[in-house]
C-alpha cells in the first residue's frame, strides 16, 4: 500500500481531531491505538495488536502501603515499638519501588493493549534471505502523560514524590515518640497521623490530570513520521511499539519482551517521550538517585545527527525522574535512549518537534545501518 506522506502539522492536527486526550485503558486510548496500526500499516510495517491487562490508576501498586500505614499508625498509639521497628521498614518498601522495581500492581481490572509493528530487512537479490543483523524498537506511549500537581505527587515518578512518599512513611515514628514524650495526647497524635496517611491513600486512588498541552500525542506523531520517512535498510530490523498504559503500568512493558525475546546484545531502543513545546532533547541520565546513563553508542549517534542535520536543534539534558519506558529496558541489559522536549514556561504544541524527532531517529536508524557490517558486541565495549 502507498504511504500517505503528511507534514508533522497535518498529522498533529489529524491526531488531534481524532483522538484527543487518552487515558489509560479508557477508549480514547483504544481509538489512538487503531489510528497508529492503521498509519504503520500505511507505511509498509506489519503490524499486530495485543490486549493486556492493565490498571486505570497509577497509584495502584502503593495502596497496600497506605493500608498498611494506617494500621501501622493505629497500633503505634498503644504500643510505639510497632512504629519503630515497622515505620524504617516501610520507608525501604518505598526506597526498592523508586530505585529498584516498582512493587506489584495486585489487581489490573482493565484493558489496555500495545500496537506491535516491525519492518524487516529490504530483500536480498541473491536466494537467500538477508538477516537482520541488529534490530532497532522505537517505543512511544499510548496515553496522554498525567501532569503530576497537587495531591498526585505523592505518586509521581520523580524526586519531590519519592520525598512525600518517604515523608508520610515516616509518620508512625513520629506518632511512636510522640506518644512516649506526650501520652495524654494519643487520640490526637493517632488522629493526626491517619490524616496523613489519608490524604496518601487518596491519590493513590485518584486519576491525576492529563498534561496540556498533550506531548504524548506529539510522540506518536513522531513515531508515524519516522515509519514513514525510513529508507529502505539492509542490516537493521525496525520495531514502532506504541504501548498501551505506558505512565500508569509497566505491564505493557513486560508484556512486550514475554511476547518477543528480543537479545539485549544485538537490540537498540530509543524512546519518544512528551514532544510538547521547548527544547528537544536527547536524555544523557535519568533516575531518581540512582541514575542511569543513556548508552554511549546511541548517544554519540544522535549527536553526530545533530551536527549532520542542524535543523534537528538537539541537547542533552539530565531528566531527575524515572523513565517509564526504557527502565525495564536498561534493567535488562539493552542499549538505551530516550527523546523529549524539555518544557518551557509558555510550552505550547510545536509540531516541528515531532518532525525533528522524526528525523533524528532515522538518522540513527541509518547510523546503525551503515555499521552494522561490523560486529556491535565491539562497538558497545568502546
Amino acid at each position: 500500500m502507498p504511504v500517505r506522506m503528511i507534514d508533522s502539522a497535518g498529522l498533529l492536527a489529524e491526531l488531534n481531531e481524532q483522538i484527543g486526550p487518552r487515558r489509560a485503558t479508557s477508549a480514547a486510548e483504544a481509538i489512538a491505538a487503531a489510528q497508529m496500526n492503521a498509519r504503520l500499516r500505511q507505511a509498509g510495517f506489519s503490524v499486530d495488536t495485543r490486549s493486556l491487562p492493565a490498571t486505570d490508576r497509577p497509584g495502584s501498586r502503593f495502596v497496600p502501603v497506605a493500608l498498611l500505614l494506617a494500621i501501622i499508625t493505629v497500633f503505634t498509639g498503644w504500643q510505639p515499638l510497632v512504629g519503630l521497628i515497622f515505620g524504617p521498614w516501610l520507608m525501604v518498601l518505598l526506597l526498592v519501588d523508586t530505585l529498584y522495581a516498582q512493587l506489584p500492581v495486585w489487581h489490573r481490572r482493565h484493558t489496555s493493549q500495545n500496537i506491535v509493528a516491525a519492518r524487516p530487512v529490504t530483500e536480498s537479490l541473491t536466494q537467500t534471505p538477508r538477516q537482520p543483523q541488529h534490530r532497532l524498537i522505537i517505543l512511544a506511549p499510548l496515553d496522554t502523560p498525567p501532569a503530576w500537581r497537587g495531591m498526585t505527587v505523592f505518586i509521581a515518578p520523580t524526586y519531590e514524590g519519592l520525598l512525600a512518599r518517604l515523608s508520610v512513611s515516616c509518620l508512625p515514628i513520629l506518632v511512636a515518640v510522640s506518644t512516649t514524650i506526650w501520652p495524654e495526647w494519643r487520640w490526637v497524635l493517632i488522629i493526626g497521623g491517619l490524616g496523613g496517611v489519608f490524604g496518601f491513600w487518596w491519590a493513590c486512588q485518584r486519576q491525576p490530570p492529563l498534561s496540556q498541552p498533550d506531548g504524548g500525542l506529539a510522540a506518536l506523531a513522531a513515531l508515524v513520521l519516522a515509519g514513514q520517512q525510513l529508507p529502505a535498510l539492509q542490516h537493521v530490523e525496525v520495531w514502532a511499539v506504541a504501548v498501551g498504559a505506558a505512565y500508569y503500568d509497566r505491564n505493557g512493558i513486560k508484556m512486550l519482551l514475554e511476547r518477543y525475546p528480543f537479545d539485549p546484545a544485538d537490540t537498540s531502543v530509543i524512546g519518544l517521550g512528551p514532544l510538547a513545546g521547548g527544547q528537544l532533547a536527547v536524555i544523557s541520565r535519568s533516575g531518581i538517585f540512582r541514575q542511569v546513563s543513556a548508552d554511549p553508542h546511541l548517544f554519540q549517534l544522535a549527536m553526530i545527527a545533530d551536527r549532520n542535520d542542524p535543523g534537528i536543534d538537539l541537547e542533552p539534558r539530565p531528566l531527575a525522574s524515572d523513565d517509564d519506558l526504557l527502565s525495564p529496558f536498561w534493567k535488562r541489559g539493552f542499549r538505551t535512549l530516550s527523546i523529549q522536549a524539555i518544557p518551557q514556561r509558555a510550552s505550547v504544541l510545536d509540531p516541528s518537534l515531532a518532525d525533528r524527532a522524526a528525523r533524528l531517529v532515522v538518522a540513527i536508524a541509518q547510523a546503525l545501518d551503515t555499521e552494522n557490517n561490523h560486529d556491535l558486541s565491539v562497538l558497545r565495549t568502546q
